[in-house]
């Protein structure tokens, strides 16, 4: 049950559309408020909540941010302002793991589009229960009753109108449909989607009796909590703050309390201290910033604290509340309730923080989306490739949908991300943090090198220059392997023509050059070596000399045995609205893919392709073009298959000229 006096702890999360105005309702919440004393805009780089340069120069929101306050004085309200473009999903998937409500952001101004959709999938899925507000309403010329239409069909949703326009555009001004009755058409639906929740509202209804002001609102209470289809629609003008004071109003009375739903999950007040971090910052001069939400007890300033995920201790020091960017600091954080750690020593995002390691196995940690767009990293000045590793790493604590890594296989550092847009913020935030100026290209493709036929070839190396020589020679069979299995060595020496201790020589000079490769610089892969001959001299013969034979055998072998290049096969999974099917498709085929099956799915179709990775550069931007963002994908390596030779050959030229570039 909920403590004596603790005040009651409400985390909304507000969801919605780039541009929809978000960020200027937590700002016209923060004014009406008292927060602040006038009113920011996003035009002006000057809002509570988007505060980041890089959210002050593209005028929309990065990360999320939290803005904490009281409320008619016994609530006590955390709002997390969420970004609304794709690329920074990660941000609303740690929102969404840490609210119990949610706001959804529609701009009565432009059309319902598809990440309106995903979010209301995505709250349907978390069962976050949540209210539409549709905002902009100071803009002229918008039909209500058509925008209403045109938003129900979009999103699939029956929505119960709170309040609604009296007037749009500069007279804005709202009706309040739990305040007084109207005669209009809208209350006729306010009041049937109301009194369907309740038998004996119902009765009342169809009997024209009167149904008080406070049995409509117990209904609707209990229709915001428990409903899956009971969904509320409210108005407003954000910039005008007009219909924002009573969503708040809805929000402090009817939105369900963080105390109450832990306590449902089996977390209480007076258990021991438990908390998720579920998201890590570092700003200069700060220092690294947890955020965490308290799913029982309490944390206090100096208390030791289990770190469960990475099984250390970490001293709990100086605790904030948020508003936005401005922090302040408390002596200790309660039950349910959202705010900073300062200066944890190493705990980051999606750690747990425990006194009673049992507690963590109850609370869930946020679920990232896989990286899809890869990018390669150069240093725009020559030796900064070790400051780049070291800038990436620490960024990286604070960016969970990234992925940096050298791949030795293209000899690149590679930077894997949800979208261009993302890659590129990450970017300009190394550089102006730390002074790391680095330049995104696309990719080399992880092609392989093999042969088609079986070949064997000699390699002989026999040097004499004054004292000791070197002489290693042997005879290497190569063949093709099945695709995929990669690299089989056979020894097949007898009677000690090549001395047993040099046998590992050979093989380690094969996989040398196997890794160099040979026709076009990529590895050699899926064959089978086997070393049946040689000879060597009592002197001479050493492991370096018998590692160069072996190599230059290899080289023969891979050159004789109809070398080809082969190319990364990704199985891509597909989830386009139907009527983007044929798009889709036909692009599929531009990018030489082949179909494997379709799968409808209520308005979906789901389609399964192979496609060359090759061909996948820029997917995720092209898949958002060509179906109004309402594409999505994931994709994994499946297997590698020959090159077709029109586009093999370029490859080998420029490897072979470039080669001879070097020895000249």
């Amino acid at each position: 049950m909920q403590t004596k006096g603790l005040a009651e702890v409400i985390n909304v999360g507000i969801f919605g559309s780039s541009a929809s105005g978000k960020t200027s309702f937590v700002e016209s919440i923060a004014y009406l408020t008292g927060l602040t004393s006038r009113l920011g805009k996003v035009q002006d780089g000057n809002t509570i909540s988007d505060y980041m340069p890089e959210e002050i120069e593209r005028q929309m929101s990065i990360g999320l941010s939290v803005v904490s306050f009281k409320y008619n004085d016994n609530k006590k309200i955390n709002l997390i302002d969420t970004p609304g473009f794709p690329d920074f999903i990660g941000e609303v998937m740690s929102a969404t793991s840490v609210v119990e409500n949610a706001i959804l952001m529609l701009s009565a101004d432009s059309a319902t589009d598809a990440q309106t959709i995903e979010f209301i999938e995505l709250l349907k899925q978390y069962s976050i229960p949540f209210i539409v507000v549709l905002n902009k309403f100071d803009k002229e010329n918008i039909n209500f009753e058509e925008k209403l239409k045109e938003v129900e069909n979009k999103t699939e949703l029956n929505l119960t109108p709170i309040t609604i326009p009296k007037n749009t555009g500069s007279n804005f001004e709202i009706l309040n449909f739990l305040s007084a009755s109207y005669d209009h058409p809208l209350y006729e639906k306010f009041l049937e989607n109301v009194v369907s929740l309740d038998e004996t509202l119902m009765e009342k209804y169809l009997d024209n009796q009167k149904i008080e002001t406070n049995e409509l609102l117990a209904a609707i209470k209990r229709g915001y909590e428990t409903s899956k289809d009971f969904r509320l629609l409210f108005s407003c003008s954000a910039l005008k703050t007009t219909g924002v004071k009573e969503i708040m109003e809805f929000v402090s009375s009817n939105f369900i309390s963080a105390q109450s739903k832990l306590n449902k999950q089996g977390f209480t007040a007076e258990g021991p201290a438990a908390a998720l971090v579920f998201k890590t910052t570092s700003e200069p001069g700060m220092g690294q910033m947890n955020y965490i939400k308290v799913y029982s007890g309490k944390f206090t300033n100096g208390m030791d604290i289990k770190n469960i995920t990475r099984n250390i201790t970490e001293r709990v020091g100086q605790m904030s509340l948020l508003q936005g960017k401005k922090r302040i600091e408390v002596p200790e954080l309660t039950f349910g309730d959202i705010g900073v750690l300062v200066k944890l020593k190493d705990t980051r995002t999606n750690d747990i923080l425990a006194e009673d390691g049992s507690l963590a196995e109850k609370i869930k940690r946020v679920e990232f989306p896989e990286p899809l767009t890869d990018m390669a990293v150069i240093a725009k000045s020559k030796g900064e490739e070790e400051k780049i590793g070291n800038a990436f790493s620490n960024v990286l604590l604070e960016e969970p949908t990234i992925r940096f890594k050298y791949n030795p296989e293209i000899r690149q550092m590679i930077v894997s991300g949800i979208g261009f847009t993302q890659l590129e913020v990450l970017v300009k935030r190394i550089k102006s943090r730390y002074n790391v100026d680095v330049e995104l290209i696309k990719p080399r493709v992880p092609y392989k090198e093999t042969i088609k036929k079986k070949v064997e070839a000699e390699g002989k190396y026999k040097r004499q220059s004054g004292g000791r020589g070197q002489y290693g020679h042997c005879f290497l069979r190569v063949e093709p392997l099945e695709r995929g299995k990669g690299f089989e060595f056979v020894d097949e020496i007898f009677g000690g023509v090549i001395p047993k201790n040099y046998i590992p020589s050979v093989e380690k000079g094969v996989l040398e050059k196997m890794a160099e490769g040979v026709i076009a610089g990529y590895p050699v892969t899926d064959i089978k070596v086997t070393l049946f001959d040689g000879s060597y001299h009592e002197v001479d013969s050493s492991d370096m000399a018998f590692k160069i034979a072996a190599r230059m055998a290899l080289q023969k072998a891979v050159l004789e045995g109809s070398p080809c290049i082969l190319e990364p096969i990704m199985e891509v999974e597909i989830r386009i609205p139907e009527e983007y099917l044929g798009n889709v498709i036909g692009d599929i085929n531009s990018r030489r893919g082949r179909i494997l099956s379709f799968e409808k799915e209520s308005k979906y179709q789901n389609i399964k392709a192979y496609v060359p990775l090759a061909e996948l550069h820029g997917y995720t931007m092209d898949l958002r073009s060509l179906t109004k963002g309402a594409g999505k994908y994931t994709m994994r390596l499946s297997h590698y298959e020959e090159l077709p030779s029109h586009l093999a050959q370029p490859l080998i030229d420029e490897y072979q000229r470039s080669k001879s570039q070097q020895e000249e």
